[in-house]
């Protein structure tokens, strides 16, 4: 709603187990004293629903007009193309006192006016359930089906083509809760298939992405001490799995495993301010020796702070070994950290900045991409029923290096409504 900062930076050609969160959120552990800003529920503009029994439908639909002055992501010779980008969503709720049930779909489309090769029409469906055993024990699991393509932004491109690269993704997760007094242990498990279609160079030749087909596991267990109601103690150890279908002569199979270890602290001492803070060591191993092993430091952070009750400052931190989709590199250590700080002005105005840097390091590559991203948007609240948006993104990417690929800015504005029941 508020930009395209994590989607400027999470555009890789290869997704990883480390993307976005699939199941419903774990209940807290330690007391929640304050409302961040985008968390608010403000009398007057909550969309009724449409009742059905025991569960809720809520529709909406997004209809925005953009430009882009780089939509190919090039370092010389810039393309700038105006769109027209629909969002439809439809939400089913189960209404339930104490489990829950939710099934979710979301589409984008987008028109070009000139340059109809980049026109998309991405969607995802996801059901997530939670499931209260009993009074100590949880049970949460969730199925994702998505239909997506291939960011011209993404770090991992390595030849335009004349249509982005389209993928298609099918994922699971279930997660297990067991709380002990002020001890509680989660166990989870996480699948992930990723098959990408050929693209088409403009030569006609063929843009082959086989070697990007891959299946990936996860497997972790957190263990977490609540010290006290606003202070908890913890530690989490996660293993991964990635089997790609096939390899090439100069990209053999990028098949690896690897771990993290964390430990650190969730707290909430005062209204001032919430967190939480993890470091370890992370590792990841490739079954073949053509491949550098990649480890290090290993962090995620996330600190919020309220200078006031209508004001949230967000700060992210985090490290994480990804997939590569550029040939000859097997996958690329990940840093990046942001700061958000959202505002909220005569309840009907929402206002939000960001600013984040990602630092990049390619193995077997010399090769070291920083990505500068920048974001600006405004939400004015109409009504419970509509919306209006207004947003601008900006990406700088660098590349360094002997195997260095391009260096680019992309700036785009986008202004719509939205409309919900």
């Amino acid at each position: 709603m508020f930009g395209l900062l994590g989607g400027a930076f999470a555009a890789p050609a290869v997704a990883s187990p480390q993307e976005a969160p699939l199941l419903p959120p774990e209940p807290p552990q330690i007391e929640k004293r304050y409302t961040a800003v985008l968390e608010r529920v403000q009398p007057g503009y909550v969309p009724p629903g449409i009742p059905m029994g025991a569960f809720t439908l809520s529709p909406s639909i997004s209809v925005s007009g953009g430009y882009d002055d780089n939509i190919f992501a090039t370092e010389h010779d810039r393309v700038s193309d105006g769109f027209v980008r629909f969002q439809p969503e439809a939400q089913i709720q189960s209404n339930w006192s104490q489990n829950s049930v939710t099934l979710d779909a979301t589409g984008t489309i987008d028109r070009y006016f000139h340059r109809t090769s980049e026109n998309i029409a991405d969607y995802a469906v996801t059901a997530s359930g939670l499931y209260q055993i009993s009074r100590d024990t949880i049970l949460r699991a969730a199925a994702r089906v998505e239909s997506d393509h291939q960011s011209r932004l993404s770090q991992d491109i390595f030849a335009q083509t004349i249509h982005p690269v389209r993928y298609a993704e099918q994922s699971g997760a279930v997660a297990l809760t067991q709380d002990f007094g002020r001890l509680r242990v989660t166990g989870d498990a996480r699948v992930a298939r990723f098959d990408y279609r050929n693209g088409r160079l403009a030569d006609g030749s063929v843009y082959d992405q086989q070697t990007s087909d891959n299946t990936s596991y996860r497997v972790g267990v957190r263990a977490s001490y609540a010290q006290s109601p606003s202070l908890a103690w913890f530690v989490s150890a996660a293993y991964n799995s990635r089997n790609f279908r096939t390899g090439t002569v100069d990209t053999p199979e990028r098949d690896s495993h690897g771990y993290q270890i964390l430990a650190g602290v969730d707290f909430e001492p005062t209204a001032l301010m919430r967190g939480s803070i993890g470091v370890g060591y992370i590792r990841q191993n490739f079954r073949l020796a053509h491949y550098t092993d990649l480890s290090g430091l290993g962090f995620n952070a996330r600190l919020q702070f309220f200078p006031s009750q209508l004001t949230t400052v967000t700060l992210n931190a985090d490290r994480s070994v990804l997939d590569s989709g550029i040939p000859g590199s097997g996958g690329y250590l990940s840093s990046e950290g942001s700061i958000r700080i959202d505002h909220e002005l005569f309840r009907q105005i929402i206002l939000s900045a960001s600013v984040g840097y990602q630092s990049n390091k390619f193995n077997n590559l010399d090769r070291v991409d920083g990505r500068l991203a920048t974001s600006a948007g405004m939400t004015y609240r109409l009504n419970r029923f509509a919306s209006l948006e207004l947003n601008y993104d900006r990406l700088d990417q660098s590349s360094h290096g002997a195997d260095r690929y391009r260096a680019y800015v992309d700036n785009r504005v986008l202004a719509g409504v939205t409309l919900r029941r």
